[in-house]
């Protein structure tokens, strides 16, 4: 009996740990990441404040702490600061949620941050730049998945069609 218990308080341990160790991982690296960059001046307690959610589950997708600065530092250079700022990590950690590699979706932002500030935009306009560029990735990824929806029925159509 005492075995059973023990077997079971062990179970009970293993499967809920790992994700406060995980969720522990996110606080501790956007901690950090706030640290740092409140320290270069990049952005104020009340902006990181703003977006600690995002980037704690981006974190938890897989993000890293230098792949989120490098896209927070694009986004700095273009003077996205404020709800812009906000809006443009909302876009991303969406983008995230829909399946997108935080990697991907960070140069993605990244990208659309430094062809925003090559036309001379910035700040709000920056942002919204940054907002279509992520639109356009999600309705990609949605025409795949679509796509391969309809690969796949078509595939058991035919194969049913053979199996008569």
């Amino acid at each position: 009996m005492k075995k059973l218990i023990l077997g079971i308080i062990c179970i009970v341990l293993l499967t809920y740990c790992p994700i406060s160790f995980a969720q522990q991982d996110a606080d501790t690296i956007v901690s950090q990441l706030n640290a740092e960059l409140e320290k270069a001046k990049v952005f104020s307690p009340k902006e990181l404040k703003g977006i600690g959610k995002q980037l704690k589950n981006m974190v938890g997708k897989g993000a890293t702490k230098e792949g989120l600065k490098q896209v927070l530092m694009d986004l700095s250079h273009g003077d996205v600061k404020g709800n812009d700022l906000k809006a443009a990590v909302n876009s991303m950690n969406n983008l995230v949620n829909a399946g997108e590699k935080p990697k991907d979706a960070g140069n993605i932002v990244s990208q659309a941050a430094h062809q925003a500030k090559a036309q001379g935009l910035k700040g709000e306009e920056l942002a919204a730049r940054v907002h279509d560029a992520i639109k356009v990735r999600k309705a990609e990824r949605e025409k795949l998945k679509t796509e391969k929806k309809v690969e796949k029925i078509e595939k058991r159509e035919k194969s049913k069609g053979k199996n008569k």
